[in-house]
This record gives C-alpha cells, sequence and structure tokens, in this order.
C-alpha cells in the first residue's frame, strides 16, 4: 500500500520522482508515514495534486511538444526517436497510467470521499474537480476510461470495466455539476491554505476551474451541446486565473519535471530541437516569442529548425549545433489549465455560434494574455495590419485563426493540449508537401519524415497500456495510436 509522505516532499520531490523513467512511486514502508488508508484529506489532496503535475507537466508535456511539432529530436542523440517516429507501444510511458491514474488520481479519489464523509466541503470540491481534470487527460490521451469501477481496488475492483470515451466525458459532466453545489458548504469552512497546490485555497477560482473544465469537455461535440455552450458563455463565471503548480526551483529534484528528466536526469541537454513547423512560423511573422521557446543556435546565432522527424539528417547537413534548442527553466510552471486557454475557448465557441464581435473579443483577450505570459505585447500585432489580427468570416476560418494561435500559446507550457486540440479541430492543417521545399507554408503540420504509421498518418492516442492489460483483463484490445476518436476531425 502506498504511504503518504509529509506535505513539503510531496511538493519538492513526490512530484518529481517519476519522470527520469516509467517505474511507480517507491515509497517505502515507514511506521510514522500515513498510508492512503489511514492519511486524511489535507494530505491526499496534495499528493494527488503533485503526482498530476508529474505526469502531465513530465511526460504528457514532452510527448505533446513532439506531436504538436514544437519540437522533434536532434540528429546527434536518440532518447525520443520512438515519439518523434510515431513508434510507440503499449510498454511506452506505462508510467503515465501507473503513477496518474494508479497513484494521484487514487488519492484525489479516497480524498474526495474521505472529505465527503467527514463534510470537509472545500477538500470533496477541490478534490473532485482535480480528478475530473484528471479524467479528461486520459480519455483524450487513451479513447476510453474505467471511471465507473477505477479506483476502487481497496474494494475489491481490481479489474474493472472500462468505458467508451462519450460516456466517460457525460460522467465527467455529471462530477462537475455535483461538486458545484457544494460551493457554497465549501466556503464556509476553513481555508485549504498552502495544501492547495494550485488556488491557495480559493474556493472561487475552483468554481472556475470546474465551469471552465466543463465547457471544454462540452466543447468535444459542439453540434450537440450548443445550448448548454452557450448558457455557460453567457453566465460567465469562467477561470480568470491560471491554473498551475509554480513552486518549482533550481535544485535537483525540485525543479518542473520536463526540465529535470530532461535537462537534469540524461547525460546530454541536446535532445529537444526545434521543429521547422512551429520555429518557421514565428520566424515568418516575426513573433518575438520564438526567444522563449528556443534558443538561438550555436553557428551564426540564428534560429534554425529541422523538419519534423528529420533525425537521421547527417553531420553534414546539420552540422553539431546548427539547430535551435528548446528553451526549458527548472522553474517552469506546470499548466493544467490557463486563462489564456479559457479565453480561446470563449473564442472558439462564439465562432461557432456565429458572435462575432465576442469571438473576435476574446481571441484578443487570449493572445493578449499569451504574449504576456512571456512578458511580450501584443498590441501591435493584433492592430488592422498585424500578422494576428483577427479577420472575421465564416465560423470555420474563424476557428481555424483561434486554434492557430492558441496552438503557438500551449509552446513551452501546454503542448499536451495542442496535440489534442489539432486531433479535434484539424488545426494547424498538414501540408500536403514537406517542410523543405520551397511551396511549404509556415506553420502547417508535416509527417515526421522518420514515421512509422502508413499513409502519412498522424498519432491520435496512446496505446491502451500494457501495465493495465497485463493486470486487469478488460482492458480493450489494442488499437493502432493513429485510430481516431469519436470526438476527432473526421
Amino acid at each position: 500500500m502506498k504511504t503518504i509522505k509529509t506535505f513539503g516532499y510531496i511538493l519538492i520531490a513526490g512530484a518529481l520522482i517519476f519522470n527520469s523513467c516509467d517505474k511507480a512511486l517507491d515509497i517505502n514502508k515507514d511506521p510514522y508515514l500515513p498510508s492512503e488508508t489511514d492519511a486524511a484529506p489535507d494530505l491526499l489532496f496534495p499528493s494527488g495534486v503533485a503526482y498530476s503535475a508529474a505526469k502531465i507537466g513530465g511526460d504528457l508535456e514532452l510527448i505533446g511538444g513532439f506531436w504538436a511539432q514544437h519540437y522533434t529530436q536532434n540528429n546527434t542523440s536518440n532518447q525520443y526517436k520512438n515519439i518523434d517516429s510515431y513508434a510507440l507501444t503499449i510498454s511506452s510511458y506505462n508510467g503515465i497510467w501507473a503513477n496518474l491514474f494508479g497513484g494521484g488520481m487514487k488519492d484525489l479519489y479516497i480524498a474526495k470521499e474521505k472529505a465527503q464523509a467527514a463534510g470537509l466541503w472545500n477538500y470533496y470540491l477541490a478534490s473532485s474537480v482535480m480528478l475530473a481534470f484528471d479524467y479528461h487527460v486520459l480519455v483524450d490521451l487513451y479513447g476510453d476510461l474505467p471511471i465507473k469501477e477505477g479506483l476502487q481496488g481497496d474494494k475489491g475492483g481490481y479489474n474493472p470495466k472500462w468505458d467508451e470515451g462519450k460516456a466517460v466525458n457525460g460522467l465527467i459532466l455529471s462530477q462537475l455539476d455535483d461538486v458545484l453545489t457544494k460551493v457554497t458548504e465549501a466556503k464556509a469552512l476553513p481555508s485549504m491554505g498552502n495544501q492547495d497546490l494550485v488556488f491557495s485555497g480559493d474556493i472561487d477560482k475552483w468554481r472556475k476551474f470546474a465551469k471552465s473544465l466543463k465547457l471544454k469537455v462540452l466543447m468535444r461535440d459542439f453540434t450537440t451541446n450548443a445550448l448548454a455552450i452557450k448558457s455557460l458563455l453567457e453566465e460567465g463565471d469562467l477561470l480568470l486565473a491560471d491554473a498551475r503548480v509554480d513552486a518549482f526551483e533550481d535544485i535537483k529534484d525540485k525543479s518542473n519535471p520536463l526540465f529535470e528528466s530532461d535537462r537534469r536526469a540524461l547525460s546530454t541537454g541536446a535532445n529537444i530541437r526545434a521543429s521547422k513547423t512551429l520555429l518557421s512560423y514565428l520566424l515568418e511573422n516575426n513573433d518575438p516569442r520564438i526567444a522563449d521557446f528556443y534558443e538561438t543556435n550555436d553557428i551564426n546565432g540564428q534560429y534554425t529548425a529541422y523538419a519534423q522527424g528529420n533525425y537521421n539528417a547527417t553531420s553534414t547537413e546539420y552540422p553539431v549545433g546548427s539547430t535551435s534548442r528548446a528553451k526549458l527553466a527548472a522553474t517552469d510552471p506546470v499548466y493544467f489549465m490557463s486563462h489564456a486557454e479559457v479565453e480561446f475557448l470563449q473564442a472558439e465557441a462564439w465562432a461557432r455560434l456565429n458572435t462575432v464581435s465576442k469571438a473576435q473579443s476574446h481571441y484578443e483577450s487570449a493572445v493578449k494574455l499569451a504574449f504576456s505570459r512571456w512578458g511580450k505585447d501584443a498590441t501591435a500585432f493584433l492592430g488592422t495590419d498585424g500578422a494576428y489580427a483577427f479577420k472575421p468570416g465564416v465560423a470555420e476560418l474563424m476557428v481555424e485563426q483561434i486554434i492557430t494561435q492558441k496552438w503557438i500559446a500551449s509552446a513551452r507550457c501546454q503542448a499536451w493540449d495542442a496535440f489534442y486540440d489539432q486531433n479535434r479541430t484539424g488545426y494547424p492543417v498538414v501540408s500536403t508537401v514537406p517542410a523543405d521545399e520551397q511551396s511549404y507554408v509556415p506553420g502547417q503540420y508535416t509527417p515526421s519524415l522518420n514515421t512509422s504509421l502508413v499513409g502519412n498518418e498522424l498519432p491520435r492516442r496512446l496505446p491502451y497500456p500494457k501495465v493495465s492489460s497485463d493486470n486487469n483483463p478488460n482492458t480493450p484490445k489494442a488499437v493502432s495510436i493513429d485510430t481516431k476518436m469519436w470526438w476527432h476531425k473526421k
């Protein structure tokens, strides 16, 4: 049975210890440390959040960065070739499942149940919303999820049935509706304070996070949910802050998970390089955020990139140091949902509802937030002749503008979400020519030059994890990672 460390250890080590490999959290039993069964919600909840930050900000941000074509593998190293070539198997990145579903989400589930039994509605609300968020992340990653029977091993439920993705989304929405009925009771209790790594005990922000997540889940099926979406938009009670964990330090085992696993744990920091897909778009538009996403190369101090998946390029073509390395920092926050993302979601929804003025207003707010995150000013870019000026038109063209800017904004913070968005909307579009051809349009996706998939397909999901199929006979049968889900653009 997993034991729960003290709060300080959860924050500085518990969230980082599993970034170098796919092993589950290994904490030796200690009579002075409570088990999941014995721990109270004020320990279980931050433990669950820390696990979530570790895997979402580590493995998922890494995979998302490659599959959103922000990054590609260097030609002088090979750490991430399997990601860049779409060659992941049922054995790849099982730590996402073992440590997020089997670790953090288990802690959140138990925290929710204990908090409900004890009338600790603040912990009940926050644990429930965070658990719903993790359900959302995983069902979009795998396609299906054992939500009805899962996380109940302590009750004998060791072989839960996996629920279809559409049903899972319905259950997430029901869970969010339920917790929103407990806001008044939650606000009447003493603050969770520093036990809340996301909002420092601010229940109003948890309420807004819940409603923003609800909007995001509803957008998976806009046509069916249009009335509910419009109602949420008109209510206007959505997130105006970042839902993030940001207490990282530039000290071993206390850093941002991706920085820790890539820059600190590996023998080389050369693996993650600029993909031409994003870098070409930033150069084309003189976007100053290029300096926040990439380093200049070591040859001539310029920004240069590989075409996606061109890791077999020779040293004659690309000498050592001739391409830009991804810029990462030990203190980078891990974002679950950002204020900019919520503005982009509203912009997209209003565009689909053909309410142009509101789509434009939220689009411009989102772009300004995405720039200001890096200390940049978007005013000139949004002016009449600006590179990112909103162009009213038919709904689909407005959506393309919005999602393209959201894709850029996700770099170095929510790349996994940009991967989901391309699956859902088809934007950025996929080029019909290779990235190194003269007719290539900057910013269009190109299949990896070393793809393992047939027919220039892109990856759409992770394989169902071996750690589940080995232990649960109800795990779905394997499908190819280019198999689309019910909410993907056809």
